[in-house]
């Protein structure tokens, strides 16, 4: 598939042009097609070098043409699609390396938010990241993972905002976008590493104890960098076998 055209390829993989009926997301036309598209992309099922045809992506969206086209200049600014004179968008070169590389900052990132939460929060803070963790729970016991990755942004969204650092939070912000949110079940392993790292930071959150928070979070984001990578490079031999 590389080098060929994405359009069709995206819709194989999710569903393109039915996200928006689907209810599975919610905000701006553009976010939505950027999400879709970019998680694509970051899961490996769009290969670097796909051309990305803004006319097809519009009718397979059912949407006009000025927000998808918004969505591929996002895409750019992020880092995951490059735009050359004459030729259109393309997805950008990506590597397992590459994912690591995010992950690794994310690790970093997040393991400080974690560490300076220690202490902020109060009981109210508590009882709800325990109530998150036990919907987490049986959403992994239902086999339902599908919902997991927003009870786990939940989760942490409690812990970042705690630690009262808002540009450590944009920054992991920018890190996050390369999480497949709608593929979150499909990553070997996330879904374990998603409920027992929650179990793990509530136990340090409440002993008090910031290097403990530091290196769980930091730990998480490894392992799940690390399942990505893996399963990136899986797909993309698949398709190139193919």
């Amino acid at each position: 598939m590389t080098g060929g055209d994405a359009a069709t390829g995206a819709g194989a993989a999710t569903g393109v042009g039915a996200a928006v009926e689907s209810g599975r997301r919610y905000g701006t036309a553009a976010s939505i097609v950027a999400s879709d598209i970019g998680e694509n992309i970051v899961s490996g099922h769009l290969p670097p070098g796909s051309s990305l045809r803004v006319h097809q992506l519009a009718a397979q969206y059912e949407m006009s043409l000025t927000p998808v086209r918004e969505a591929m200049q996002r895409l750019v600014t992020e880092g995951l699609v490059v735009r050359t004179p004459g030729v259109g968008f393309e997805v950008g070169q990506l590597t397992a390396s590459d994912i690591r590389d995010v992950f690794l900052t994310l690790a970093f990132v997040s393991g400080e938010l974690s560490a300076r939460a220690v202490g902020a929060l109060g009981e109210e803070e508590f009882a709800e990241l325990r109530a998150i963790h036990h919907e987490s729970l049986a959403l992994v016991h239902r086999r339902a993972v599908h919902g997991l990755d927003e009870k786990n942004r939940e989760f942490y969204s409690i812990i970042n905002h705690a630690s009262d650092s808002p540009k450590l939070r944009w920054a992991a912000a920018l890190c996050i976008r390369y999480v497949p949110r709608s593929l979150y079940s499909d990553v070997p392993g996330w879904p374990d590493i998603t409920v027992a790292g929650q179990e793990a930071m509530i136990d340090a959150l409440e002993d008090g104890d910031a290097d403990s928070a530091r290196a769980i979070t930091e730990s998480i984001h490894h392992r799940a960098g690390e399942a990505l990578a893996e399963s990136y490079d899986i797909i993309r031999a698949g398709l190139e076998s193919a």
